[in-house]
């Protein structure tokens, strides 16, 4: 098969290297593979064995057999990409990364509207996706690369003090490392820091720091510490717990969505409310002193990470695209499923440039509740309202009228030629 993923990044990130098993594996299987970038294109070699060739989608013309968004940027990508099959890899709800009722929060969410073929890595997401927006989604599991995550020689033999890690984007509030930094700045043990974008503030307790890091590099971090510990508040499935666990850690969680795709609370690692500094550091703290508990955890957290594996989950992959590619319509039900809407994607080109005002006018009481999803109500309601937007519209309305009776009068002629001729 020939596929396509739009991707809306080239750097290092949990969702990238997931999209990157998906089509590297595939690649090995002997499908034709490609990524797609909306943003400019760089060398993604931070992924180990790393193959799949890179296009910009802007000028991609070749053909596919199946076409993946693969973030709700990518979404409005769609309609732009040529391919039998439309799918939606869904890697978390990603109206949380907006602010609340934010033009961007209502655009993401528009995209979960769209009538294309649903594909997501975790449980939770799969039933969100049906509650919320009736779509019948295939479930992906993430894997556990044995290749990639295992102990390994720690980069510093560890010394008398525990190491604690810290690991996510400091420039993402929902990420929680402002809470983590706050959780262990008076423990008294070192704290190393691996983080994909934003460094530390200078008065938090930081021993060593680490930015960017190549995944292939990340497993002599894991096997230098002795606790993980990750506080986001917005997640998929996420993938340093399970990968700090391979590499023979111990971890503290946020009690996060797609945490219990694979923790149990007290049996593989310790899980405290993201937002509650004290049960954290508490949490940490019961660690260092109680050596039993900890050696229980990193036990059984090494044997919950063997069970993960990507192979069995890439052949549901594989199989699920071979029926689409036979049957496009074999994995839709019997109801009606929306059409993607290219004026959406027409709003998101003008909001991203900024042509647009940044706030939404709110649904009036008037508005026809049960005609169209909340979002499409207040995008309409706020585009009606813009003044670039209406002097656009009537410049457009000018121009399809004069299209149009251009073509009627190309009509015209063609049928008195036929007549004469």
């Amino acid at each position: 098969m020939k596929i396509g993923y739009i991707v809306p990044s080239c750097s290092v990130s949990g969702g990238m290297a997931v999209i990157c098993q998906h089509a590297n594996r595939l690649r090995k299987r002997g499908h034709e593979v490609v990524y797609l970038s909306i943003v400019e294109i760089r060398p993604m070699d931070w992924f180990p064995g790393q193959q799949v060739p890179i296009h910009d989608a802007a000028t991609w013309g070749g053909d596919l057999d199946i076409v993946v968004a693969t973030g709700w940027s990518t979404a409005f990508w769609l309609p732009r990409i040529a391919a039998r099959v439309k799918c939606y890899f869904v890697q978390s709800d990603e109206t949380r990364f907006h602010p609340d009722d934010s033009r961007w929060q209502h655009l993401t969410t528009l995209t979960y509207y769209f009538g294309v073929h649903y594909l997501t890595e975790a449980r939770w997401i799969r039933e969100w996706l049906k509650n919320s927006f009736g779509h019948q989604a295939v479930l992906v599991p993430n894997g556990l690369d044995p290749e990639i995550f295992g102990p390994a020689e720690p980069l510093e033999a560890k010394g008398s003090k525990p190491r604690i890690l810290l690991e996510g984007a400091i420039g993402l509030p929902y990420k929680g490392m402002r809470e983590a930094f706050e959780a262990v700045q008076d423990i008294d043990a070192e704290v190393w820091c691996v983080s994909s974008y934003g460094s530390p503030e200078p008065h938090w307790h930081c021993d060593r720091f680490f930015e960017h890091v190549p995944m292939q590099d990340m497993r002599r971090i894991y096997s230098s510490c002795d606790i993980l510990l990750k506080l986001s508040r917005v997640e998929g499935f996420f993938g340093p717990p399970m990968e700090m666990m391979a590499c023979g850690g111990a971890t503290v969680v946020g009690r996060v969505t797609g945490y219990d795709e694979y923790i149990v609370d007290g049996q593989n690692a310790l899980v405290v409310d993201a937002l509650d500094i004290n049960a954290a550091r508490n949490a940490v703290q019961r660690l260092i002193d109680d050596t039993t508990l900890r050696g229980n955890l990193i036990a059984a957290g090494a044997k919950t990470a063997r069970e993960w594996d990507w192979e069995s989950s890439i052949n549901t992959l594989e199989k699920f695209f071979a029926e689409l590619a036979a049957d496009p319509q074999s994995w839709y039900d019997n109801s009606p499923r929306p059409k993607y809407d290219r004026s959406i994607a027409f709003a998101y080109d003008m909001m991203s440039r900024s042509v647009l005002p940044e706030d939404i006018v709110p649904v009036t009481a008037s508005t026809p509740q049960e005609a169209f999803p909340p979002h499409v109500q207040r995008l309409a309601v706020y585009m009606a309202n813009s003044l670039a937007f209406r002097r656009f519209a009537d410049l457009a309305r000018v121009g399809y009228h004069v299209y149009k009776k251009s073509r009627g009068k190309a009509g015209a002629i063609k049928r008195r030629l036929r007549r004469l001729f």
